[in-house]
C-alpha cells in the first residue's frame, strides 16, 4: 500500500468514522452514564470496587526501599509465596516511593485519577494514530467524544481491573504508544519504550517490532534507555538488582503456575487444554514462537503502509498472549483495539465490521456481562477440557482469530485495513 493510499484511507477515517457529529453525541452521552455508574459504584462501597490490591503492593514495595528491606526475599502481602511478590525490576520500586505515605480517601482519590487519567491519555493517543488529531494543529475531533470513550472504556474488563487494582499497566502502555505513535525522525523515538521496559519486562517485545520495521536507530536508543534503568537501580539498590537479574525476573513461581486460570497466555491455554509435561512445554514454545512471528510480520506490514496504530495494537495483543503469564488486566491493548474496530466499522459499515467489533466487545466487557448474569463465569474446568479451556482463556482465542485473519487478508495481497 502506497502512503498516497494510506493517507486517502486516513482521509475516509476522518469524513465518515468517529468524527461524525451523530456519533460524537451518542458516545458522550453513553460515556458519561458509564461514567456516572462508575462514580455511582465507587462512592457507594469504594474498597469493594477498588480492592487497590496492586497498588498497596507497589506502596509496600515504595515502603521497603525507605526502610532497606529486601523488594524480593518475601511477599510484599501475607506469607505465601507466588502470591503478592515483587515481579518488577528494581528500577520500578523507586518509582513507587512516592506512594509509600498516602493512606485512606487520599490513597483512594490518587489512584482513581492516575488511573482514569492515563485511561484518557491511552484514548487520545488512538485519536491520534487515527489521525482525527493532528498536535499543534486546530479542528479534530471534540473532547466530548475522547472524555465518552474514557467513560465507555472503564467499563471494557481489562480496563476495570487495572483502576480496581491499581496495576501500573496503563502507564505501559501510555509510554509505548506514544513511543510508537512519534514520527521516525525524532532522535529520543525509543526512550519511551526503554522506560516502560524497565518498569515491566513485556515492554521489550517492541524493540524487536523496531528492528523489523527498520527503525534500527529507534531500537538503539530503547535499548540505551533500558539499560539506563537497570543501571539505575543497580547503583541505588545493588543487591536487589542483583537478586532480580541473577533469576528471580525468570522464576515462574513468583507469578503462578503455568495452568493458573487466571493465566490469560498461550501457555496458560495450554497448559489448562494438555495438561503440564515435556510435551506440553514444546508446544508452548513452538506456538509462541509462531505467534511471535506473524504478530510482528503483521505489525511491520501495517508500519509499511504508515498504519502506525494497528501495528502497536498487533504488537501489543502477541506481546501479552505470548507472555509466560498474562492476567486479564495485561490485556488494556483492548482499549485502542477496540476505538480501532469502532472507526473501521463506521467507516465501512459493513457487517463483518460490526461483528469484528461485537465480538471484541463483548469478550471486553465480559466481566461486565458476568456481575450481572448476562454471560456464564468461566468456571475452573478440570485439566484437559478444551472447549473450557477456550472459552477461560477468550483473550487468547480472540488473539489468535484476529492474527491469522489479518495474515490471511496479507498474504492473499489484501491491503492492510484494520
Amino acid at each position: 500500500m502506497t502512503s498516497a493510499g494510506a493517507a486517502g484511507l486516513l482521509t475516509r477515517v476522518s469524513d465518515r468514522g468517529l468524527t461524525s457529529r451523530g456519533v460524537s453525541r451518542v458516545v458522550a452521552a453513553a460515556g458519561a452514564l458509564a461514567a456516572l455508574l462508575f462514580l455511582r459504584a465507587v462512592i457507594l462501597d469504594p474498597r469493594g470496587v477498588l480492592p487497590l490490591f496492586d497498588l498497596t503492593a507497589y506502596q509496600v514495595g515504595g515502603q521497603r526501599v525507605l526502610g532497606g528491606v529486601s523488594l524480593y526475599d518475601s511477599p510484599l502481602l501475607g506469607a505465601t509465596r507466588g502470591v503478592f511478590e515483587f515481579v518488577y525490576p528494581p528500577f520500578a520500586a523507586l518509582l513507587f516511593v512516592p506512594l509509600a505515605p498516602l493512606h485512606g480517601a487520599v490513597f483512594i482519590a490518587v489512584a482513581v485519577l492516575v488511573g482514569v487519567g492515563l485511561l484518557a491519555g491511552v484514548v487520545w493517543l488512538s485519536l491520534i494514530g487515527l489521525g482525527l488529531i493532528r498536535p499543534g494543529r486546530p479542528g479534530g475531533v471534540p473532547v466530548s467524544l475522547g472524555l465518552g470513550l474514557t467513560g465507555l472504556l472503564l467499563w471494557c474488563e481489562p480496563i476495570l481491573e487495572t483502576v480496581a487494582f491499581g496495576q501500573i499497566n496503563l502507564l505501559v502502555l501510555v509510554l509505548v504508544l506514544a513511543d510508537v505513535l512519534r514520527p521516525d525522525s525524532a532522535r529520543s523515538k525509543g526512550v519511551l519504550i526503554g522506560l516502560a521496559a524497565g518498569i515491566k519486562l513485556t515492554p521489550l517485545f517492541f524493540v524487536l517490532y523496531l528492528l523489523v520495521t527498520r527503525r534500527f536507530r529507534a531500537a538503539v536508543v530503547a535499548s540505551g534507555a533500558f539499560l539506563a534503568t537497570a543501571l539505575v537501580g543497580a547503583v541505588v539498590l545493588p543487591g536487589d538488582s542483583r537478586t532480580f537479574w541473577a533469576g528471580a525476573f525468570a522464576d515462574p513461581s513468583r507469578v503462578g503456575v503455568p495452568e493458573h486460570p487466571g493465566n490469560q497466555s498461550l501457555r496458560g491455554l495450554i497448559a489448562r487444554a494438555c495438561g503440564l509435561g515435556t510435551g506440553e512445554q514444546l508446544l508452548w514454545f513452538a506456538s509462541a514462537a509462531l505467534v511471535a512471528v506473524v504478530g510482528l510480520w503483521l505489525a511491520a506490514h501495517f508500519a509499511s503502509a504508515g498504519r502506525e496504530l494497528p501495528a502497536a495494537v498487533v504488537c501489543g495483543v502477541t506481546a501479552t498472549a505470548v507472555s509466560p503469564f498474562s492476567w486479564v488486566h495485561h490485556w488494556v491493548w483492548f482499549a485502542p483495539l477496540l476505538i480501532l474496530l469502532l472507526d473501521r466499522a463506521l467507516c465501512q459499515r459493513t457487517a463483518a465490521a460490526w461483528l469484528a467489533w461485537t465480538g471484541v466487545a463483548v469478550l471486553g466487557a465480559h466481566g461486565f456481562f458476568t456481575l450481572f448474569g448476562l454471560l456464564p463465569a468461566p468456571l475452573d474446568a478440570p485439566v484437559g477440557n478444551l472447549p473450557a479451556a477456550a472459552y477461560q482463556h477468550g483473550y487468547v482465542v480472540l488473539t489468535a482469530v484476529l492474527v491469522a485473519v489479518l495474515a490471511r487478508r496479507a498474504l492473499s495481497g489484501v491491503r492492510p485495513r484494520f
